[in-house]
């Protein structure tokens, strides 16, 4: 059962920090299985892509249309991070939608269930 809120009326960084240590515990539990599922969807989309190192993510090169997607795992959320730049707003859409379908289709073969953004 969730518990309210206490009332503070410091407004300090520091009472939060201290009130959050419970679900900070929790939550670097939850980000260590998170987090190896991005390192496993990143390692997937290497064999599927041509691309380049990048630290803490990959760089994936198109030619067709040209441009770049910077594919990342979210540094705080469980999730990946997929930018894209082409040569012309509709290449860097077309761009942005294959990186998104890429990392939706790896997600898929190793049974990583996407969820609903909150």
């Amino acid at each position: 059962m969730p518990t309210p809120r206490r009332t503070k009326n410091d407004h300090l960084l520091y009472a939060d920090v201290v009130d959050s240590k419970q679900k900070a515990g929790v939550w670097m539990g939850e980000r260590d299985a998170f987090q190896a599922k991005q390192a496993e969807i990143l390692e997937a989309v290497k064999d599927k892509a041509d691309w380049v190192p990048v630290e803490n993510a990959i760089m994936v090169v198109s030619t067709e249309p040209a441009g770049i997607t910077i594919i990342a795992p979210n540094p705080t959320l469980p999730g990946m991070i997929v930018l894209a730049d082409g040569g012309s707003p509709e290449a860097s859409a077309q761009l942005q939608a294959t990186g998104e379908e890429l990392v939706r289709q790896v997600m898929a073969e190793r049974g990583i269930v996407e969820e609903e953004a909150a």
